[in-house]
């Protein structure tokens, strides 16, 4: 009896059975919803008519073989591997090409399945036991994982499943390209996406990016999905307006749908009506104008009116983020967030591969700093190679340096790598999460491990290399004095701050209401943590999103804030405001904050300022805080 297997898509969309005419037509199920909300993946505004796009159902021969064919089975599949791990590579080389090599090592995750003994062995295995043919033994097991992936409580190893059934698909096409050679089965080719579509999927893998480049489509959104899996990674390297976990989507949305997608939102809009798109459509058009008037400001200082510099730095995660940031004349990099090129790969890098990636972004600065924060793992980043605690309380919970007993070993790899790193520029370390004096020494302590396994290996660093610390836990902010001898810098996390001053996780919708950064206890616990600093003539940065948020921009300077560090993209928007304002007014408009007592009111206090200084509107520009 045949048997259908779909790894990536509804049947009901399929291509070849006749039943998106019927939709396209009006046949089948009314629509009963027109406005969407899921999960912001990559912020941006798109307009247009949307592609479904959807694999076509394979119809596999579900049939009994004889003892005689079972090595003509296993012998398919050696070759089905074999031209998987070509493609694989063809994929890798292209994405490394056009986005970047730490976005290409996600296929190295790939290659690792198909090069897994164990995977292979049980699909042997089970052709044998049921004299099945390869396909149809391949398509259930790879379900099977798929389901057992899905269920997992912790999001990296239901993210996991995704790749799962990437290469399942894979092999899938393979193994019908080789049973009918004379067919045409392109292993994932899809014919190029006209410049104005809008692309849909019930699930977006990895192998799909390859095919879809992001000058040739608005926006991608999909049912499925969180934005934390590799097909999330790549699509904000590509910088494509995406909204995913869109759920009921699929039974709502025809092919070619006028859609509006709101990437900073999350939000996207089925045929709306003329007065929503002629809205959308003024912002979008607004925006980009005002990008481009940004842009051509990019090398000017960041100089308040009457004279006071500040200094913009950038937040990255890889090399690509790094060229971006240089793009925008950053004036160093504030937040190297290594733990991005520990997780994508199947083994933990070593000394030499990350020593590389750490000196290319130092390179690459032409003398900048550069401030690299160990590896932030726990609560919802984790390895998928090391198991870690799973710890039900998520934030509050074990998550980096408290992690130190079970990684230590893995710290020190990374400790050296970046220590090397430091010859080549300016290099500052920055421990993450500390709550205590014994945290940050015991952080040090391991600084001092690696300098004596460095001068037993005999390999360069630099001596005076500072290492600071994150302020992102109450317990510290609010007993940062007695840090300013352990520490030579310090940095405010406000994301993980202001959940916790506030007792509303980030991640969570339920509480969005009550995550404010201008919550007056966070703006009280922020003028805290600067006064302390100005007392101790210390070095602090504010690298949180209250940095990038032009929400926040006068509060902090008028604070007394000389530092912020941001997604390069946020620079220039931030930029026209220090260059707008002068530092008395800022300090007004502080102290005016600071004695209101509704976080209302100071969100209308913010948002009008802000209204004023650029003449317009934020509204649908930038995911604020402020929301």
């Amino acid at each position: 009896m045949p048997k259908k297997t779909d790894s990536s898509s509804s049947d009901r969309f399929r291509r070849g059975d006749g039943s998106s005419d019927r939709i396209a037509k009006g046949e089948g199920r009314p629509r009963r919803k027109s406005v969407f909300k899921g999960v912001s993946v990559v912020p941006g505004i798109a307009m247009g008519p949307v592609r479904l796009k959807f694999r076509q159902t394979q119809v596999l021969s579900d049939h009994n073989i004889t003892f005689k064919e079972v090595e003509r089975e296993y012998e398919r599949l050696n070759e089905a591997v074999r031209l998987s791990k070509e493609q694989l590579l063809e994929a890798r080389a292209k994405v490394q090409k056009e986005i970047g090599e730490l976005e290409a090592m996600i296929f190295d995750a790939h290659l690792a399945i198909l090069e897994d003994q164990g995977f292979l062995k049980k699909i042997r295995a089970q052709v044998q036991a049921l004299l099945k043919p390869v396909e149809v033994v391949v398509a259930e097991i790879v379900e099977g994982y798929y389901r057992l992936l899905s269920m997992k409580e912790a999001e990296n190893l239901r993210e996991r499943a995704a790749d799962i059934r990437d290469i399942g698909r894979r092999l899938l096409d393979n193994l019908s390209k080789l049973k009918n050679p004379g067919e045409e089965y392109p292993a994932g080719e899809e014919p190029a996406v006209p410049q104005d579509e809008i692309i849909f999927a019930r699930e977006i893998l990895p192998s799909d990016l390859v095919t879809i480049e992001h000058r040739h489509c608005q926006a991608v959104i999909c049912e499925t999905g969180s934005g934390r899996g590799h097909a999330g990674v790549m699509l904000r390297a590509m910088n494509v307006p995406t909204v995913m976990g869109l759920e009921g989507l699929t039974e709502n949305l025809q092919d070619g749908d006028f859609v509006i997608v709101d990437g900073s939102s999350g939000t996207v809009y089925v045929n709306p009506k003329s007065d929503i798109v002629e809205s959308f459509a003024k912002t979008k058009n607004e925006f980009e104008h005002y990008k481009t008037v940004l842009k051509a400001e990019v090398d000017l200082p960041a100089v308040t009116t009457d004279g006071f510099p500040i200094q913009l730095l950038a937040n990255v995660s890889k090399q690509s983020d790094i060229d971006l940031a240089k793009l925008y004349n950053v004036d160093g990099v504030g937040l190297f967030r290594s733990e991005f090129h520990l997780m994508v790969g199947n083994s933990f890098p070593d000394e030499e591969e990350q020593y590389w990636i750490y000196r290319q972004a130092v390179e690459k600065m032409a003398g900048r700093p550069v401030t690299i924060r160990t590896m932030d793992l726990g609560s919802d980043k984790k390895l998928p190679y090391i198991k870690l605690p799973d710890d039900e309380t998520h934030g509050l919970g074990r998550r980096s340096i408290r992690l130190v007993p079970e990684l230590e070993e893995f710290q020190l790899i990374q400790l050296r790598a970046i220590l090397r790193a430091s010859v080549h520029g300016k290099v500052r370390l920055m421990w993450p999460f500390i709550t205590s004096l014994e945290d940050i020494r015991l952080g040090k302590r391991l600084v001092r491990q690696a300098r004596r396994d460095l001068d037993l290996a005999r390999k360069k660093y630099d001596a005076d290399m500072p290492v600071g610390m994150m302020v992102e836990v109450p317990a510290a902010a609010l007993s940062l004095d007695k840090y300013v001898r352990d520490a030579a810098f310090f940095s405010v996390g406000t994301n993980d701050l202001t959940q916790y001053v506030c007792a509303a996780d980030r991640n969570s919708a339920d509480v969005a209401p009550w995550f404010k950064g201008h919550n007056p206890g966070m703006l009280a616990l922020l003028k805290l943590i600067v006064d302390t600093m100005k007392t101790h003539n210390g070095d602090l940065t504010i690298c949180g999103e209250m940095a990038g948020d032009p929400f926040y921009t006068m509060f902090l300077l008028g604070l007394g804030v000389t530092k912020l560090s941001m997604p390069a993209p946020q620079v220039p928007l931030v930029k026209k405001i220090i260059r707008s304002v002068n530092l008395s007014g800022a300090t007004n408009l502080a102290n005016r904050a600071l004695q209101t007592t509704s976080t209302s009111q100071i969100r209308e206090l913010f948002a009008t300022t802000v209204q004023q200084i650029l003449g317009r509107d934020l509204g649908g520009w930038t995911r604020t805080s402020a929301e």
